[in-house]
């Protein structure tokens, strides 16, 4: 294997596990409402936005400023479910898609609005800094910040859905609600946390992806789209999955950014969703 591979595997492995983190606060959600979120990645460029705007006001650093729009995703969530979710759930599946890709043009055109059209930059102490492993391999140190935070968060979110009340009661609602209820789980309170739970992982990875990355309010779609082929490759409710379904969107783009030019190479991780929804549509971990 040649360093360049090499290095291409390795970029992708830490870029892909925060596209499973990200894919995982959609995957917690749907587990227990059956709700997929069209606006998923514009509320990650929101995040990246509100970051900024903590920069400009205060200096804080992208990675110190999460202690703020953590707790203000998380409400957001909470809120967002309690009065615009909530009420529709049940009735029919367009009305929750059309009422989500309205949220995603209200956020992107909000933005729009007040930062403009043009990419924006938030300095962070580690977006400059690189990573030695050997003699030719590099690696930024703010990708392995969001591999480490991702994988450490990950595998949190795991302990807690297998060895907590909370878990149990998450993974009650989502095997069957209407039991749940009976046996005495407020269902409503389940999923008001999750949904919670699942807008405070965007903010969490929304300033793990910012250092390094111009900001634009039009970026969202890209990763809406890329959550919902990780989650897709992963089983949708599958958690080990989805973040093995983001390293291999990772590297897929990475490898595709390395070794096919052009847009081929961006296709690169679309050809391996489309072979892998081809040969294992369950996902690529069986079962739940």
């Amino acid at each position: 294997m040649d360093d360049v591979l090499i290095q291409a595997v390795i970029q992708g492995l830490l870029i892909g596990a925060t596209y499973g983190f990200v894919a995982l606060g959609m995957g917690i959600v749907y587990s227990v409402s059956g709700v997929i979120n069209f606006s998923h990645g514009d509320f990650v460029t929101f995040g990246m936005f509100l970051c900024y705007t903590f920069w400009g006001a205060f200096a804080l650093d992208p990675y110190l400023s999460v202690a703020i729009t953590l707790p203000l995703f998380a409400v957001f969530g909470a809120v967002l479910y309690r009065f615009l979710i909530r009420p529709i759930v049940g009735v029919h599946m367009l009305m929750i898609i059309q009422l989500t890709l309205g949220l995603s043009f209200m956020l992107q055109n909000g933005l729009l609005m007040v930062f403009g059209g043009q990419p924006l930059r938030t300095p962070s102490a580690f977006e400059a800094k690189l990573l030695f492993v050997g003699d030719s391999i590099v690696m930024r140190w703010p990708l392995v910040i969001a591999f480490v935070v991702s994988v450490f968060l990950a595998g949190l979110l795991y302990w807690v859905l297998q060895k907590t009340d909370l878990g149990r009661s998450i993974r009650a609602v989502h095997q069957n609600a209407r039991a749940a209820a009976l046996v005495g789980i407020n269902v409503m309170a389940v999923r008001t946390i999750t949904f919670a739970a699942g807008f405070g992982i965007l903010a969490i990875a929304a300033a793990l992806l910012l250092p390094g990355t111009p900001a634009h309010p039009g970026m969202g779609l890209r990763y809406t789209v890329i959550t919902l082929m990780v989650i897709m490759l992963g089983g949708m409710t599958n958690f080990v999955g989805i973040l093995l379904g983001g390293l291999v969107i990772g590297v897929a783009e990475a490898i595709g950014t390395v070794y096919v030019s052009g847009i081929a190479g961006m296709m690169m991780p679309y050809a391996i969703f489309v072979l892998a929804l081809l040969f294992r549509p369950k996902g690529l971990i069986a079962g739940h």
